[in-house]
C-alpha cells in the first residue's frame, strides 16, 4: 500500500515552481516572456505554461495579450496590501533592537513620523550605568537629531520645506539641506549636541514595504562615548539593523 511520499513531494516541486516563477519578476524586469521565464527558472516550456495558466487563472500573474509577456498580477498587490497592515513596525523591530542594544551596550530607539515631528514607539534601554532615554511617546523634532534627520530625509519636498520654515538660522538651514542629501546616499546619519547638550545619536531609516520612510532605527548616549572612530565602528551594525526591519516589514 503506497504511503502517498512520492505524490506529498511531487505536490511540493509544483508549489516551489509556481513560487520560483513569481520570484522571477524584478522592478527591472516586471514582465517577462515564456521563454524568459523558463529559462530563469530551468523549468520545460510546457511545464511553465501549465503553472502560468494556473497562476493567470488565480489572478498571481497577467498576460499581455498583445505582447504575450507576462506580469504580476492584482491578486498578488491585495495579499501585500494585507501583509502591510497587518506587520506592525513595533513587533518586527523589537528583537532586532534588543540585538543591537546588547551589541552597542546604548539605548536603541524606534521612532515613526507623526505630523510634523517624530514619536518614539518603542526602546531597548542601554545597559551602561549613564544612559541616554527617552520617553515613550515623546513627539522630537524632525530638524534635529539622527533619529529625525533620517526620515526627513525622505518625505517629499513641500513637507520638507515646511520643516526648513521652522528653522531660524540659515546657517542650520543649509547645513541641514546638506545633510539630507548625504544621508539618502549613505542611508545613515548621526548627531552631536544637536537636540541636547552632552546627548549624541546615529540612525538609519526604515523603509516599508512602497518603499517611503515613515520610521527610523537610532542608537543613542552620551557624547563622550561617541567617538568619530566608534560611529565608524556601529555604522555598519545600524544599517543592517535597520535594513532587516525594512526587509521584514515587506521592502525589497
Amino acid at each position: 500500500m503506497s504511503d502517498g511520499k512520492p505524490k506529498e513531494n511531487e505536490s511540493l516541486r509544483t508549489v516551489q515552481r509556481a513560487i520560483d516563477i513569481l520570484n522571477c519578476f524584478t522592478f527591472d524586469q516586471s514582465e517577462l516572456s515564456l521563454t524568459e521565464i523558463a529559462n530563469k527558472i530551468d523549468l520545460a516550456k510546457s511545464t511553465t505554461t501549465r503553472l502560468l495558466a494556473t497562476l493567470e487563472h488565480n489572478g498571481f500573474v497577467l498576460k499581455n495579450p498583445n505582447s504575450f509577456k507576462y506580469k504580476l498580477g492584482h491578486r498578488l498587490y491585495y495579499l501585500g496590501s494585507i501583509s502591510g497592515r497587518s506587520i506592525k513596525v513595533r513587533e518586527v523591530a523589537k528583537p532586532i533592537m534588543d540585538d543591537l542594544r546588547d551589541f552597542t551596550k546604548e539605548t536603541v530607539n524606534l521612532h515613526i513620523l507623526e505630523q510634523n515631528y517624530r514619536v518614539c514607539i518603542e526602546q531597548s534601554e542601554g545597559v551602561m550605568s549613564i544612559r541616554h532615554l527617552v520617553r515613550i511617546g515623546e513627539s522630537l523634532p524632525l530638524s534635529a537629531g539622527a533619529g529625525g534627520k533620517a526620515i526627513l530625509a525622505y518625505q517629499n519636498e513641500a513637507f520638507q520645506e515646511s520643516i526648513f520654515q521652522t528653522i531660524q538660522s540659515s546657517t542650520k538651514w543649509n547645513k541641514l539641506i546638506s545633510e539630507l542629501n548625504t544621508i539618502r546616499s549613505e542611508h545613515f546619519t548621526s548627531s552631536m549636541d544637536e537636540r541636547e547638550v552632552g546627548l549624541a545619536a546615529i540612525a538609519s531609516p526604515i523603509f516599508d514595504v512602497n518603499g517611503e520612510v515613515k520610521a527610523s532605527l537610532s542608537v543613542s548616549g552620551p557624547s563622550v562615548r561617541f567617538s568619530e572612530e566608534r560611529i565608524a565602528l556601529l555604522k555598519e551594525h545600524v544599517i543592517e539593523s535597520a535594513k532587516k526591519i525594512s526587509t521584514m516589514m515587506g521592502h525589497m
